[in-house]
């Protein structure tokens, strides 16, 4: 493998690190950040900690690092922690959400809908309510609250204001006995992995460790920052707020918000110039100042591609659907990079609504009664996110769509890949495609998008090493350069 010298950003960020204060590196996609922090470790003395959000980075990092840095996730440095009585419990069976509303002996109840202006009435059943119980307790873990509250439940967002404070007072005594009841050794139903995340960081933890190495902290949810923000040692803070896209995960995007100095890394190791032009247009319009840098020793280029690609990124899941459908009818190959349970869940649930059948744990699809009224709201403005998928199942049938994911290739001997561009982060491909999924607005003067669909963007189109096709977006392009920006 070449190695090559450092550069000047690298060898400022390595002066930091010699200072032994904790600060923060703003990488940006492509810029060297594992070979940075491995030059940072290699000169730092003492344990050193690299602390990755999954079990695979973790691992594949312990191979690049020196001896002395330990590699592991945030859930694997607590799991050691937690009392044993307390871990068992997540190989324990999960109450369903059936069993949890028994338990919690949820009633059920009806609250008003206001679609276009038109009042419906819709029932709460007792699973439903569960479901919303479940998730307030994964909202709470990520939380840095030492203890549930009503705020930490999250109603349907299309209920007012006033029925959203309701809601949360009706089930609050029963989210405090589910917490309660999951930090209970002596309760035989099992847990998740956030919750012991969350006594483990409850008990003010000391990490154990001289220096800690944090990756991609612009990920990081208030849990995990507040339990690095009390270690008393240096902690070196490693990622891109630009490509912070997890934010209905809980993410907080921590970069901004951390207060240490901070030093650069702008050059981009994976693509060239061309590349980095495009990516740099989602950056200004983000308000960045300073730019990404291509590499000038690879010959990158933007233009169109029709079969020789190898990745097709779309917004959504639906959208790698489709493009999944079309690709198979033309008998190519198709890997697919998204989330195949969740797509397959969203299918089983839309079969359940055509046979007049209610489905819970499909938040898109758990307030609907029946298919037409799914097909009907897809045609209102609050509905429009379920619109490809309405299309998908009345033109193609749930068994077509079941069928093709059953028929998927694996990467390595795929045409191409399909995926999402939350899926493709931490990934790159020599030839990427952009889909025409995003969501955005131009008229006249004026181009409306999010802050939240521009890092998207600039995700997914720094993902191409040689060539890059954004002829699908190129309207967009083109208006960030020449229009007013407004965000939506």
């Amino acid at each position: 493998m070449t190695q090559y010298a450092p550069t000047d950003e690298q060898l400022s960020a390595l002066s930091m690190a010699m200072t032994g204060d904790s600060f923060k590196i703003v990488a940006y996609a492509g810029a060297g950040k594992t070979t940075t922090l491995k030059l940072i470790s290699e000169n730092l003395r003492g344990r050193g900690l690299y602390l990755a959000f999954n079990k695979s980075i973790a691992n594949e990092a312990q191979g690049k690092f020196p001896a002395n840095v330990h590699c592991q996730t945030f859930h694997s440095l607590a799991f050691r922690h937690v009392p044993r009585n307390i871990t068992a419990k997540v190989s324990l069976p999960r109450l369903t959400p059936i069993r949890l509303a028994e338990e919690l002996k949820l009633p059920t109840i009806q609250v008003d809908r206001y679609v276009d202006g038109i009042k419906r009435s819709v029932t709460l059943s007792p699973v439903k309510l569960a479901n919303i119980i479940s998730d307030a307790i994964t909202t709470f873990c990520k939380t840095s609250s030492s203890y549930p509250a009503p705020r930490h439940i999250t109603p349907p967002a299309w209920l007012s204001d006033t029925d959203k404070v309701r809601l949360q007072e009706f089930l609050y005594p029963a989210f405090e006995h589910r917490w309660l009841s999951s930090i209970d050794p002596r309760h035989p139903a099992g847990i998740g992995h956030d919750i012991y995340l969350k006594l483990w960081t409850l008990s003010n933890p000391i990490i154990p460790a001289d220096f800690i190495l944090f990756d991609e902290a612009q990920d990081a949810d208030p849990l995990m920052m507040s339990a690095l923000l009390k270690q008393q040692k240096q902690t070196i803070y490693v990622g891109d707020a630009h490509q912070q896209i997890y934010e209905w995960r809980g993410a907080t995007n921590a970069m901004k918000r951390l207060p240490y100095p901070a030093t650069l890394l702008t050059q981009s190791f994976r693509f060239g110039n061309e590349i980095a032009k495009v990516a740099n247009v989602f950056l200004k319009a983000l308000q960045e100042t300073i730019p990404l840098i291509g590499n000038p020793a690879i010959p990158s280029q933007v233009g169109k591609l029709t079969m020789h690609k190898d990745a097709i990124l779309c917004r959504t899941n639906a959208g790698a659907m489709a493009k999944l459908l079309t690709g198979q009818k033309q008998g190519h190959k198709v890997a697919l990079q998204a989330d195949h349970q969740r797509m397959l869940r969203f299918c089983q649930g839309a079969k359940s609504l055509q046979q007049g059948k209610s489905v819970s744990g499909i938040a898109e699809l758990a307030y609907f009664n029946h298919w037409r009224e799914v097909r009907e709201f897809s045609e209102t403005g609050e509905g429009s996110d379920l619109k490809t998928w309405v299309k998908l199942i009345d033109e193609h049938g749930i068994d077509t769509m079941t069928q093709a994911i059953g028929h998927l290739c694996e990467p390595v001997g795929a045409d191409y890949v399909i995926s999402t561009a939350h899926k493709s982060k931490g990934l790159e491909w020599g030839r990427v495609q952009i889909a025409d999924d995003f969501l955005y607005d131009i008229n006249r003067q004026v181009v409306k998008i999010s802050p939240e669909e521009l890092r998207l963007l600039y995700v997914a189109c720094t993902r191409a090493k040689n060539v890059l096709d954004v002829g699908k977006i190129s309207p967009l392009l083109r208006a960030l350069t020449d229009k007013k920006l407004v965000y939506g």
